[in-house]
């Protein structure tokens, strides 16, 4: 596979946004007109929308092609991206408030899309499941998904993502089979996947101002890389289907449902279709399943009581959000983990 050329990306640093600002730049505002927009771009925000009718307007319009719901519709909505369409890939970079999405069979019987989806998740947490497979997804983490068939994926908090939509071909040619990797997750951290999502964030903040030219060297650059974090990944885990791969799947689940109270082993055994023997033995580590649960939705609860986009909701209100319904409960639970109550908590982050 040929190298990447530096020229790409040289000259760019000037039509950045700063980090607080929007997700994408705008070239009259940098004075900088070296570059015009040769690659399709729309910019989508709910931006200007009413609040009640914000999540309504962005699931109607860029989450059209799936189902979409929030983990908690009682909570302002707010989202952002950019979606370039070029003639060997769409690239989609997006900040969003927490959000899941479903694609169902009736999608697929409705657009026949056979696209294969990256995921670069830059900032938030999150999961993914597709087929037999399914993990959290956490800031730097890779993940996959095969568009002719279904899958889910969701954030629990307000989260940044890359995602480019490769035809299959493409990534077959350049990556190796799909549905091997469908729903599965690759662990950011190493130095190979922080080369990676450096340059993907790049790739999706320069794409607007490149050629087509650009657009097929810097993918052919970025499944190159991909293709090497895919081979290393395969070395690893050449065995079959363990007790880890079950317990990702089953911390994927929690993450999905934690908000429903009736959430338990019982659920997940039933959905990954396995036994309570063998779902309990991918927690054997661990204090059982009901803990991983319990501890799942307290660090939830934690993160919204310390996140000023929480500021206004009552401690009642993020408790029932995060599936859990006594509130004394609640609350030695959250001081046996934290060494703060609740209310402490929320208290130190109004400061």
């Amino acid at each position: 596979m040929g190298s990447v050329s530096s020229s790409v990306f040289d000259g760019l640093e000037g039509l950045r946004a700063p980090e607080s600002s929007s997700i994408w730049a705008s070239p009259a505002a940098s004075d900088d007109h070296r570059f015009a927009s040769v690659i399709h771009t729309e910019l989508q925000s709910t931006q200007g929308v009413a609040d009640r009718q914000a999540f309504d307007y962005w699931r109607s319009t860029a989450l059209a092609r799936v189902d979409a719901s929030l983990p908690d519709p009682t909570l302002t909505f707010r989202a952002e991206r950019s979606l370039s369409v070029t003639r060997h890939a769409t690239v989609i970079h997006t900040r969003s408030d927490p959000v899941g999405i479903e694609r169902r069979a009736h999608h697929i019987r409705g657009d026949g899309v056979d696209d294969v989806s990256i995921s670069l998740l830059i900032g938030g947490r999150g999961y993914h499941e597709q087929g037999s497979h399914g993990a959290r997804v956490e800031a730097g983490d890779i993940s996959f998904g095969a568009l002719n068939s279904p899958f889910a994926s969701g954030a629990s908090e307000r989260y940044e993502e890359v995602r480019l939509f490769v035809p299959r071909a493409t990534f077959l040619a350049q990556v190796g089979q799909v549905e091997p990797l469908a729903g599965r997750v690759l662990q950011g951290g190493s130095v190979p996947s922080t080369l990676f999502s450096s340059y993907v964030h790049g790739f999706a903040r320069a794409v607007p101002y490149m050629s087509e030219a650009d657009v097929a060297i810097a993918l052919e650059g970025t499944l190159h890389l991909l293709r090497g974090l895919v081979d290393a990944q395969d070395q690893k885990s050449a065995m079959p289907a363990s007790e880890a791969t079950l317990r990702s799947l089953a911390v994927s689940h929690i993450e999905r449902r934690m908000h429903d109270p009736a959430l338990g082993p019982a659920e997940i055994c039933k959905t990954l279709g396995i036994s309570r023997s063998r779902l309990y033995a991918a927690f054997r580590n661990e204090a059982g399943v009901a803990a991983a649960i319990r501890n799942a939705r307290l660090e939830r609860a934690h993160r919204r009581l310390s996140s000023s986009g929480s500021a206004t909701d009552t401690v009642a209100t993020i408790m029932f959000a995060c599936g859990l319904t006594d509130a004394p409960s609640f609350s030695r639970s959250f001081r046996r983990r934290f060494g703060m109550t609740p209310r402490d908590v929320r208290a130190t982050h109004r400061r």
